[in-house]
Parts: C-alpha cells; sequence; structure tokens
C-alpha cells in the first residue's frame, strides 16, 4: 500500500493506494485551525498499517512531510495532474477552488500551466463559509437555500468588502434569500474566471475538483458559466470525479511513488506527542531576512523548520 496526504489551508485529506494504484481507503478532515492535531487524526485515521511509501503535498507538505519523514514531497499541480491522467486522460483543464486559494491547472503534453488566486477571498470556498455563519446556518443549509431559487440577484464579486455591501443591501431591499445566496455562488465563478481564466486557451474535457465540488449550488453555476460562455458544448464535458473529487492530489501524490518505485516499507508514522519549543523571527546571518522559525519537538526528537539559509 502507498499513502498519500495532501495538507491545504482548510482541510487535510488522505488516499490509501494499492500497487495497481487504485484507492482503497480514503479520508477527508476539516482542519478547524489545528494542523497538528489533524493531521494526528489522519495517521490515527490509517491505522496500524503498514506501507511502502509516503507522500506528502499541498500548502503544509514541507512541515508536515518533515515531521513524518515522508518518502516524497512533492507540489499540488504534479500531484493533481498525475491523478487526473490517470482517470480521465481527455481532461485539459482542471479547476479547482479551495478554502483559501483558487488554482487553474491546463496542460498539452508535456507542458504544465498554472494560474493562481491566493490573494483574494472573494474567489475561494472561505467566502461561501463566511456568508453561512453570518446568516446563521451551516454551509449545508446555505446551499440547500440557494437551491430553491434557479434565478440570481446579482452580486459584486471582486472583493469580499463590496460583495458584503451588495448582500446586505440585497437582504434590506426585500430580495429573497435564494437568490441571493445563488448569486453570491454565481458571484464566486463570476470572480474565479476573472482572475484566473481571462485570455487563457482552454481546451479538452473540464474537471471541477477539491472540497467545493461537493457544494451542488455551486457545481450548477460554474456549469452554467461554461455552457454560456462557449467553453463547454454539454453538460458532458464537465466532469465532477466522485467519490474521489476531495482526494485528488492525496491520490496523485501516492500514484508517485509508485511511479518513481519508492520503496521503503514502514509502519504508518504517529504523532505521540509535540511541543513547540521556540517561534522567532530569525536575523542570524547576512541576510537578515527575519524568517520565521520554528524549533519543536516531535515523539522526542527535535526539529528546526523556517530557516531559508538552510
Amino acid at each position: 500500500m502507498y499513502l498519500g496526504i495532501d495538507i491545504g489551508s482548510i482541510t487535510i485529506k488522505y488516499a490509501l493506494v494499492n500497487k495497481q494504484g487504485k484507492v482503497v481507503e480514503q479520508k477527508y478532515l476539516r482542519i478547524k485551525g489545528d494542523l497538528l492535531n489533524a493531521t494526528k487524526k489522519i495517521l490515527n485515521s490509517v491505522g496500524a498499517k503498514k506501507v511502502s511509501a509516503i507522500a506528502v503535498t499541498g500548502s503544509a507538505r514541507a512541515f508536515i512531510g518533515s515531521l513524518i519523514e515522508a518518502d516524497l514531497i512533492i507540489d499540488e499541480i504534479t500531484a493533481h495532474r498525475t491523478a487526473i491522467n490517470k482517470m480521465y486522460p481527455k481532461v485539459k483543464t482542471i479547476f479547482e477552488i479551495g478554502g483559501q486559494d483558487s488554482k487553474l491547472i491546463y496542460f498539452s503534453g508535456n507542458s504544465i500551466n498554472f494560474e493562481m488566486n491566493n490573494v483574494c477571498a472573494a474567489g475561494t470556498g472561505s467566502f461561501l463559509d463566511q456568508q453561512a455563519a453570518r446568516l446563521g446556518v451551516s454551509i449545508e443549509e446555505f446551499c440547500k437555500i440557494g437551491l430553491t431559487s434557479k434565478e440570481y440577484h446579482k452580486i459584486a464579486s471582486k472583493c469580499t468588502v463590496f460583495a458584503e455591501t451588495d448582500i446586505i443591501h440585497a437582504q434590506q431591499s426585500g430580495i429573497p434569500l435564494n437568490r441571493v445566496i445563488r448569486g453570491i455562488h454565481r458571484g464566486l465563478i463570476d470572480n474565479y474566471f476573472m482572475q484566473l481564466c481571462r485570455g487563457k486557451k482552454l481546451e479538452g474535457d473540464f474537471l471541477f475538483e477539491g472540497g467545493t465540488s461537493e457544494n451542488p449550488l455551486l457545481v450548477q453555476e460554474i456549469q452554467n458559466k461554461f455552457l454560456e460562455s462557449g467553453l463547454i458544448k454539454s453538460p458532458r464535458n464537465f466532469i465532477v470525479p466522485k467519490p474521489y473529487n476531495t482526494i485528488i492530489g492525496a491520490w496523485g501524490a501516492a500514484l508517485l511513488c509508485i511511479k518513481r518505485g519508492i520503496d521503503n516499507p514502514r509502519d504508518v508514522p504517529k504523532i505521540n506527542k509535540f511541543e513547540v519549543l521556540e517561534n522567532k523571527n530569525c536575523f542570524e546571518c547576512n541576510n537578515k531576512c527575519g524568517a520565521e522559525v520554528m524549533k519543536v519537538k516531535i515523539n522526542k526528537k527535535i526539529l528546526t523548520f523556517g530557516k531559508r539559509c538552510q
């Protein structure tokens, strides 16, 4: 078995993959602001198994990969492409709307291109969470309300401040809540297209993955946008790869271990005890870069992270 772990800003997930590359076990958890405890839970969920290799990807891959001594630490673009190529070789464009950033990955042959939006929350899943919380409902209930309308009220989508002003004004003007919520989702998609897709030549089948692809209202709106813009001619050209849509990165990371012939049989590691010994800005070398350095003790082992000069 091969273990792939994908650590994002909001969620952490794993895929346990057999030698043939098939996912035999998977899990998806929200981090809830506690990365180490979430990692501990994920490793415990895998259980007392022996694996041939462990690969880590995602925004926190370097930190967690070092903690658990992963055999492979790989960027998420390569990991996602690897899994998609295995499942859907006709797909040339991948859309991912994450909790804190959004990605567009498009490729042809051996060429990979990608764009990322990590500075504007209005184009990410966290914006939906914020608006659901503001209304006092769960994100699931938030989506259900929006699904009861086929029409949307236009919401400014360029930034969260303008969007929230529009939302409040719409509610005060008596616009039905279901139309406002659908408008919030459409605004997020409009923001995504404006930030990442403008001027790009996108082709092939299109695939939407990540945690927000579990949101049926968002899936509807991004599909509608594709059809309206002429990017796809039929809903058949738009793919949500269930049941693997939330663990694509983890799956791809595990597949890369197989592809690269990594074989290091061992038990799945556990985080038994973790302690932060020091957290400071480092000005020790001539660069005086002020890098944030963390010294930690995990399972009686002391590790240092963050020194750019290392």
